[in-house]
């Protein structure tokens, strides 16, 4: 969760940042009003050159100080990934500094800006052709981004070659330092989460459960989740027993926030101009896909935005069996057992993200009990 103030860039100190690029002098900068949760953003104007690889007009993404280093790092191992290995489109990079040692003292991206705008703000005006094609270049998006086959879990960062390799896992739900400073003071993000990459789904699993119960040893407001460590730890030793079933899934590489918000289109010729925001993507057992539940949504925080998802889903399937595609026909468990060890750690997680903060104390107690049907189902 971000919630820490983003940063303010002077004018001087991009034009300063872009001369330290060799860019030209831009000759507009701007702030537009727009909701951003990890970034400051700037549009910028400059005259056409091989240093802004022939674009004009670019986008600079200035980070906060929520996950230093590893975000900017995984989004631009994504992105790189993307343009080497598929057709879907993205903006093209620019430059990017994972550190803060530049001229404008943050970690940035500077990407071109796409042309048109976000199918949130144009949602009430999309005829029945227009969410024909919407429908199915998404299905073309999708089809390209899961076809690749994966050998383990994980973010992607760009090795000494230049060459995107997997790495260190990257989610929202890690623990940012404005919560770290707030209720875990003395403590690193590394400390508090995951890192990876991992070679299978149980190793992924036990990470996650490996963590968690470091957590509750840590923090006094855990206390109560202690007693069950002994199952948790037999819960981990188990697992390999039943390795052929609870591996038997694909790993693939997925945005996990492919929501209307993060989707340009050109509304002159229908077509999807850019997939924004990767920097919490990665390669991930498939079944967590969508982990928000994220896809489709239209942006929107109303009262019917919710029934329209589910509309959205149903015309999506529906046009994937007209078109004879199955690209989300293995996003289901492969059996009861891998279904209640997701669950187990999708609970706890719960509990251990909301705990600290003081939130949701009503429904821990429900959340504990299913971490322990979970358990129950593999005997401990």
């Amino acid at each position: 969760m971000a919630d820490s103030v983003l940063p303010t860039i002077t004018d001087d100190a991009i034009q300063t940042l872009l001369q330290s690029l060799g860019l030209p002098k831009a000759t507009e900068i701007t702030s537009p009003k727009v909701t951003a949760q990890y970034h400051s953003i700037y549009f910028i104007t400059v005259p056409k050159s091989p240093a802004s690889h022939d674009h004009a007009e670019l986008v600079l993404r200035v980070s906060g100080r929520h996950l230093p280093v590893i975000k900017t790092k995984n989004e631009i191992g994504v992105m790189t990934w993307l343009s080497k290995n598929t057709t879907i489109p993205t903006p093209a990079i620019i430059a990017y500094d994972a550190s803060e040692s530049n001229p404008i003292g943050h970690e940035y991206t500077l990407l071109s800006k796409a042309r048109g705008i976000t199918l949130s703000e144009i949602y009430d005006t999309l005829t029945p052709e227009k969410t024909t094609q919407i429908l199915d270049q998404l299905i073309d998006i999708l089809t390209q981004l899961h076809a690749h086959p994966w050998t383990g879990i994980g973010g992607l960062s760009l090795n000494e070659n230049g060459d995107p390799v997997l790495s260190q896992i990257l989610d929202e739900n890690f623990w940012q330092l404005p919560g770290i400073e707030k209720y875990w003071p003395g403590h690193t993000p590394t400390g508090l989460n995951l890192s990876g990459p991992y070679g299978s789904y149980i190793d992924y699993i036990t990470a996650h459960i490996q963590l968690y119960i470091k957590l509750i040893n840590l923090h006094p407001t855990l206390a109560s989740m202690r007693d069950l460590i002994p199952r948790l730890e037999n819960f981990i030793a188990i697992l390999p027993q039943h390795s052929d079933e609870l591996n038997k899934v694909a790993l693939r590489l997925a945005h996990k926030d492919l929501h209307f918000a993060n989707i340009l289109f050109d509304d002159s010729t229908n077509k999807i101009t850019a997939i924004l925001d990767w920097e919490f993507s990665g390669v991930v057992p498939f079944t967590k896909w969508n982990p928000a539940r994220s896809f489709l949504w239209n942006g929107r925080d109303d009262a019917s935005s919710g029934e329209e998802k589910k509309k959205w889903m149903g015309m999506f399937q529906e046009r994937c069996a007209q078109r004879g595609c199955e690209i989300l026909k293995d996003a289901e468990y492969a059996s009861k057992l891998q279904d209640d060890m997701q669950l187990v750690v999708d609970y706890l997680r719960a509990i251990v993200e909301v705990s600290p903060r003081g939130q949701r104390a009503e429904l821990v107690g429900g959340w504990r009990n299913v971490v322990v049907e979970g358990l129950e189902a593999f005997g401990v």
